[in-house]
């Protein structure tokens, strides 16, 4: 029995430290800037893409090492001659009479060497071509993190401004919530005084059912982009009410983000052509060979054995004619390779212009908007508020009413969702601008 209640207070409190830790990992953001940073420490496709940068650190480290291609083989053999060679000299050496032979044995029967074969290459055209492209790729990684985070940043740009938006969006339609219930209440009041008709209730009910849905629609929209925010961001954010405005940020200089990128792609392009034809380069190397062996006629390394070494060095010149199917093969597709990016390079120039020139009259458009929007609130609002005076002193009809109320409603969503745009789109430049 006391076994199983310690098992249970066990439960009992990893329960209570899960709970305890769910709630520690809960952060309270306020801010775009907040979202980017714990984006920049959490999101996965960030923490790979610096490992992606890390590993074209390495490979760059290790072309340049084997530019020069250094090498040491290494080798040990022992061989037990069953056979050993025999050949025929003329006796006469050994004083024999002339026109006879005498048969020699070559070699021993057991032979041990043992090779160290140093070389490396002086000119090696093709791995010197290599370093500078894993240079170049190196720089790419470094442009292709900054990529992943840009486009982090724009998605979470555009989920947390949704949130700013519903939230806008919702605290207008509680406002015209309160007022269609007090509508509600004044038909319900004058249907039991007899001077309303039941189909006036039911408008002015269904005035508030609508707002009730939309209220609640709006609150699951803004749940589904709170979601959004946690996946992107690896945080139970909680985001909080975001009705205030954001602080007014300027576009800053025209960013060259993707026209330098499609420059290094080009240059990546070019420089792999460049290793293609290279590689059907001559090659001068030095070779060298150290050479230790042992001959016994028992056994290996015996003590009656002899020893004996022999070593050379030497400068080798290697070239492959150019006859070679596979490499001609590659270097004409390397060099179709450097065409198109060329001609990326170009396109991404003409595309980086007007990019910036839409996201700065989107900008200018949505200010624009803004300020009609506002003038149409005011105005709706004004009508609103001379109708509701008519329709308490018994001189509008409520589907008038109803009508203006709607109209003023949307204009105020139409507003609320203006300055929301305002400050998206001149988010967006930043952004884009800050790379």
């Amino acid at each position: 029995m006391r076994l199983r209640m310690n098992s249970m207070k066990g439960k009992i409190l990893a329960l209570l430290f899960l709970v305890t830790t769910v709630r520690a990992q809960e952060v309270r953001v306020t801010t775009l800037e907040e979202l980017f940073d714990l984006a920049k420490t959490r999101n996965i496709a960030l923490q790979n893409a610096a490992l992606q940068r890390d590993l074209a650190l390495i490979t760059r480290k290790i072309a340049g090492i084997n530019a020069f291609s250094p090498r040491i083989p290494v080798s040990w053999q022992g061989l037990n001659n069953i056979a050993l060679q025999r050949t025929y000299v003329p006796g006469t050496i050994f004083g024999q009479p002339e026109g006879t032979y005498k048969e020699l044995v070559m070699g021993r029967e057991y032979a041990a060497t043992f090779n160290l074969s140093p070389q490396f290459d002086i000119l090696n055209f093709g791995n010197l071509a290599q370093r500078k492209a894993a240079d170049l790729h190196a720089e790419l990684a470094h442009f292709s993190e900054k990529e992943a985070e840009r486009n982090l940043f724009l998605d979470i740009n555009s989920a947390y401004h949704n949130v700013v938006s519903y939230d806008r969006q919702s605290e207008i339609l509680r406002q015209n919530l309160a007022i269609a219930k007090k509508i509600l209440g004044i038909v319900q009041h004058r249907f039991e005084e007899g001077v309303a008709r039941s189909q006036e209730v039911n408008e002015a009910e269904v005035n508030v059912l609508t707002l009730e849905g939309n209220l609640v629609q709006l609150e699951q929209n803004r749940s589904l982009q709170v979601e959004l925010l946690k996946v992107l961001t690896r945080t139970d954010v909680l985001i909080a009410s975001a009705g205030a405005a954001e602080q007014s940020v300027s576009g800053g200089a025209q960013s060259t983000f993707d026209t330098d990128l499609a420059r290094l792609r080009w240059r990546i392009a070019a420089q792999d052509a460049q290793v293609a034809r290279r590689d059907q380069w001559p090659v001068l190397s030095v070779v060298s060979s150290f050479n230790w062996q042992n001959l016994g006629s028992r056994f290996f390394y015996g003590p009656e054995n002899n020893a004996i070494y022999f070593a050379y060095i030497g400068l080798k010149f290697a070239w492959e004619l150019p006859t070679n199917v596979q490499k001609i093969s590659n270097l004409k597709n390397k060099t179709v390779q450097e065409k198109i990016a060329e001609n990326n390079l170009l396109l991404a120039e003409d595309q980086e212009e007007y990019a910036y020139l839409q996201r700065a009259t989107g900008l200018e458009k949505a200010r624009l908007e803004l300020a009609t929007q506002g003038k149409i609130e005011l105005l709706k609002k004004d009508t609103f508020e001379k109708n509701y005076a008519q329709f308490e002193e018994h001189i509008l009809a409520l589907d008038k009413l109803l009508v203006a109320q709607a109209d003023w409603l949307s204009s105020s969503l139409n507003r609320a969702a203006g300055a929301v745009t305002v400050e998206y789109n001149r988010q967006i430049l930043k952004i884009n601008n800050r790379y």
